[in-house]
């Protein structure tokens, strides 16, 4: 019987603390049988039955008082089975592992023809789900590519949140242009001054020959056909394109202050802490604690403020790029920009201001509705 006892006893260890009194007390107020107390400067040591661990553990977070627990023969207190362990491991290692993988992709888009027009230009990019994150391109080669081939688009943003994408368009500016009568028939009449390149008309009677210039109000395509001596009113439907110069003028900062993305801080094996606060306590609080830590996944976006100095060069190689894409945004899916030519830049002590001419393509037609009496 005394043999049983003795392999149920636990060693106390407590380092000097202005509470051991106190906690001795309490522990003996509450029944805990105290086995071999000794003192001394290293701190205070003593025996317990095992069954009386919860109370001590109890009392301890009370005084807030540090305590090591070991067998006699130095072995652990805290005694696991193999498939608790794996069990453990299991449930701490399946989320990291999911963790490392794209799971979910949404897009926010106006337009539902146009979110899965971006969902196949993703799944062309091989951004897909249960994708490796490591492997998927830069946000950066993901936005250039989408722009590229929606011109009604400004802008993409993309968010990234863990094991999350969330890309949001952002359209283009609409030129809003006078509200005519679709339904009644109509001219089509020049909307600017440009040269005629080709017409693209389902409908009408061409007017002006190709490469002729003409000047905003001129009727292009007439909606009235001659059929001997009656006039036929069938309206002008479809495009007609030209070239023409179109001025943009832009004012800048001399100095451009922006958030700048540096990097996504990926934390992992951070058991510094848990693996000291095991060591003062050996306890299975602590022990999970420090087995999550070793597996715990901690993602952190770094932002800096930088600066840009505005300069011909930056203007020329990262500005007018940008300038170029929104008007070209601007544009009917048909149209393009030819050219451009930078007219002047006036730098003064904090603004740079200036003017490019863009030589473009496009539909410069609109409808004109055809009055009784034409």
């Amino acid at each position: 019987m005394a043999s049983l006892e003795s392999s149920r006893k636990i060693t106390c260890q407590l380092k000097p603390h202005e509470q051991t009194y106190s906690f001795l007390q309490a522990l003996k107020l509450n029944k805990v049988y105290i086995i071999k107390l000794s003192t001394n400067k290293s701190g205070t040591t003593f025996m317990i039955y095992e069954k009386d661990i919860p109370k001590v553990r109890k009392i301890r977070k009370k005084y807030r008082i540090p305590i090591h627990f070991s067998r006699p023969d130095n072995s652990s207190v805290l005694q696991f089975h193999w498939s608790v362990l794996a069990g453990l491991l299991g449930f701490i290692l399946v989320p990291y592992i999911c963790s490392l993988f794209l799971w979910q992709i949404s897009i926010e888009d106006e337009s539902d023809e146009r979110q899965v027009k971006l969902e196949q230009e993703l799944h062309k990019l091989n951004v897909i789900e249960r994708k490796s994150l490591k492997s998927l391109i830069p946000d950066s080669e993901i936005r250039q590519v989408i722009l590229a081939n929606n011109h009604d688009l400004s802008w993409i943003h993309i968010k990234r949140s863990g094991a999350k994408m969330h890309i949001t368009s952002v359209p283009a500016p609409v030129i809003i242009r006078d509200q005519v009568d679709e339904t009644a028939p109509s001219d089509l009449v020049a909307l600017r001054k440009g040269v005629i390149t080709h017409y693209d008309l389902r409908s009408g009677e061409r007017l002006v020959p190709l490469h002729e210039t003409v000047k905003k109000g001129d009727t292009l395509v007439t909606g009235i056909l001659k059929q001997g001596n009656k006039n036929l009113v069938v309206g002008a439907e479809g495009q007609v394109f030209a070239d023409y110069w179109l001025e943009m003028s832009f004012q800048l900062p001399t100095k451009i202050i922006y958030d700048k993305f540096v990097a996504e801080e990926v934390n992992i094996l951070q058991v510094s802490k848990p693996w000291k606060a095991f060591k003062k306590e050996q306890s299975l609080e602590h022990l999970i604690e420090m087995f999550k830590s070793v597996f715990r996944v901690e993602r952190n976006t770094i932002f800096e403020k930088s600066s840009v100095t505005v300069n011909e060069k930056w203007i020329e190689e990262a500005f007018l790029p940008m300038l170029r894409m929104r008007t070209a945004s601007s544009l009917s899916s048909n149209g393009k920009i030819k050219d451009e030519k930078v007219l002047h830049m006036t730098w003064s002590n904090d603004t740079v201001k200036g003017k490019v001419l863009y030589y473009m393509n496009d539909n410069i037609a609109g409808k004109r509705p055809i009055h009784q009496g034409d």
